[in-house]
């Protein structure tokens, strides 16, 4: 009997866990139970954690209140918001897709935004006990070792080797991508831990733990929880499952076929489910269509350059060709590889480019100007590539060595890849970086003014009176609102590239930073129109704006780091 023979399951059961061997021919291995897998889990939780810290985290460990991450962003303070906003408005009765908290009066459609609100209402209980800025924070702090953890419990299910998928969860967690949107703390893209739980999924099943209802059942809830974390990875998932299953079936041997096609209906019939529990969401953004408000943003595609740098990436493709070299023989190879090829090439977007070189466009250039893909950016999906490199370099690493050589080439990738990871993450600060002779104002204050942390804003202004905040903080306004408790209404609030400008103030505001008579007259109407009770500028950024409104006949009170300038 082979070993391929050996490691076919009694009629009826799925498939038993196998992977590649680099002897050559198609062999396979099975393999080994893997002992206490839980308590390997939570090794492997802790030290990615661990790693996470020293490298990088530590500053949100040390001061979790207080706002850190991209703070000369717009991104991050609408997570704070949102973070808050979904717990309130769910317990108040409120639409969750519609606030009149911020764009006051009219208030904002949230439909067609990424507000992430999964994380939202499970972090609620954090948000109602420590406050926004700290369910934050703590996102941000375990969004990629629990990402990691994810990609190393799928890899151990497929090769049963814990340091083989340790180091796969470390590629997948601690990517460039993940640590890049971690920085900039955009939490939608962060939170990518439910992918692994996918793959883990569809191996529980093919090695006969999960049964049909049960699989399908959990698949759903995690595809319909990947869409209220970011619907755009839920369509990207759809296209690329899809893409793998076919790619799957055509690799597999013939008599693995009907196996293939029984979890690809499976997969279907989990999808659709999920498809409905996402119906709400759906059929308000439909209802409430934004296309015409919607502004077109340039498609940001693969920079081919990022292959190799970090030099991780050198490391990795390394991995890719000598794994497709080896083994390519073995089918779980050629699905793996072909995958990844195939994620590269769409990543690459409209026109490829490299450096700073924008190439010629592309025969499939014009898949991205189609409805559900124009407002989606091909980099993106480098997410899932690097899901595919994880598991890549966990089979690569669980190979069975001929030769000491071999064992060593095989460790000796792995482990730089990891390295070359780390030391990327060492390199990228939370703080903004003084550059030297710039303006104060490039590395903005990281406490909330004392008008905001103290409450005294109760004292100067009205519950649910409408201002306009104004600060070199990024998103300052829904950053101060979401600390209050939405105590107060705000004009303008960034909530996404395609409806705002780069700033977070009303327009009539932002003028005045060029006053003409006609600006300022412009201003004082839309006042008077938006029922404007107050100006709030923060005091670190106070020159100009004191300057301009003393010269329109305003007169401000400074209190606890805020210039109070009323209206009304």
């Amino acid at each position: 009997m082979t070993a391929s023979e050996a490691s076919k399951p009694a009629s009826g059961a799925a498939p038993t866990a196998t992977v590649p061997s680099a002897a050559g021919a198609g062999q396979l291995v099975t393999r080994a139970r893997v002992p206490r897998p839980a308590l390997q889990g939570l090794l492997a939780l802790a030290a990615y954690l661990a790693a996470f810290l020293i490298a990088y985290a530590f500053p949100l460990l040390r001061h979790p209140g207080m706002p850190q991450i991209g703070q000369d962003q717009l991104d991050p303070n609408f997570y704070v918001w949102s973070w808050r906003w979904w717990p309130y408005a769910l317990s108040h009765g409120l639409n969750p897709l519609y606030s009149r908290q911020i764009g006051a009066p009219a208030g904002y459609s949230l439909a067609w935004t990424t507000p992430a609100p999964a994380v939202a209402v499970l972090l609620g209980p954090v948000t109602a006990a420590f406050g926004p800025i700290v369910s934050f924070n703590l996102a941000m702090l375990l969004s990629a070792p629990v990402s990691g953890w994810a990609a190393f419990v799928a890899a151990r299910r497929l090769t049963g080797r814990f340091w083989a998928a340790l180091v796969a969860g470390a590629v997948y967690g601690f990517s460039p991508y993940e640590i890049s949107h971690t920085v900039s703390g955009q939490a939608n893209l962060a939170a990518i831990m439910l992918l692994p739980i996918l793959v883990y999924l569809v191996l529980l099943w093919r090695d006969g733990t999960l049964r049909g209802p049960v699989f399908v059942g959990l698949m759903a809830v995690v595809m319909a929880a990947e869409f209220y974390v970011f619907s755009e990875a839920f369509l990207e998932m759809t296209v690329l499952g899809a893409a793998c299953l076919l790619i799957g079936f055509a690799v597999a041997r013939p008599a693995q076929r009907q196996t293939v096609a029984r979890l690809a209906r499976l997969a279907a019939l989990a999808w659709a489910v999920a498809f409905v529990l996402a119906a709400p969401y759906n059929i308000y953004a439909l209802q409430h269509n934004s296309a015409g408000l919607i502004k077109a943003v340039p498609a940001n595609s693969l920079n081919l350059r990022n292959l190799v740098i970090p030099e991780s990436g050198i490391a990795l493709l390394l991995i890719v060709l000598a794994l497709a070299v080896l083994t390519w023989s073995s089918r779980l190879t050629r699905l793996l590889v072909i995958m990844f090829a195939l994620i590269v090439v769409i990543a690459i977007g409209p026109a490829p480019v490299v450096g700073s070189r924008r190439l010629g466009s592309l025969p499939w250039a014009r898949l991205w100007s189609l409805p559900f893909a124009r407002s989606a950016e091909p980099a993106r999906l480098m997410l899932f590539g690097y899901l595919v490199l994880a598991i890549i370099v966990a089979v690569w690493l669980a190979l069975p060595a001929k030769s000491r050589l071999l064992l060593a080439a095989q460790w000796i990738l792995g482990l730089a890849a990891v390295a070359a990871l780390f030391a990327y993450i060492a390199t990228v600060p939370i703080l903004p970086v003084q550059v030297a002779g710039a303006p104060v104002a490039v590395r903005p204050p990281n406490a909330l003014p004392a008008f905001i942390s103290a409450g005294l804003y109760r004292d100067y202004l009205r519950p649910g009176e409408i201002v306009a905040v104004v600060s070199d903080r990024g998103n300052a306004g829904m950053l101060f609102q979401a600390d209050t408790n939405f105590y107060f209404r705000i004009d303008g609030g960034f909530i996404n590239a395609a409806f705002n400008n780069t700033t977070a103030l009303p327009p009539p505001v932002q003028q005045l930073m060029h006053p003409t008579p006609a600006v300022e007259r412009g201003f004082l109407a839309y006042v008077h129109r938006a029922q404007v009770g107050a100006i709030l500028v923060e005091q670190a950024w106070s020159a100009p704006w004191m300057r301009v409104f003393a010269q329109m006949g305003l007169h401000g009170t400074t209190v606890g780091g805020m210039i109070v300038y009323r209206t009304t």
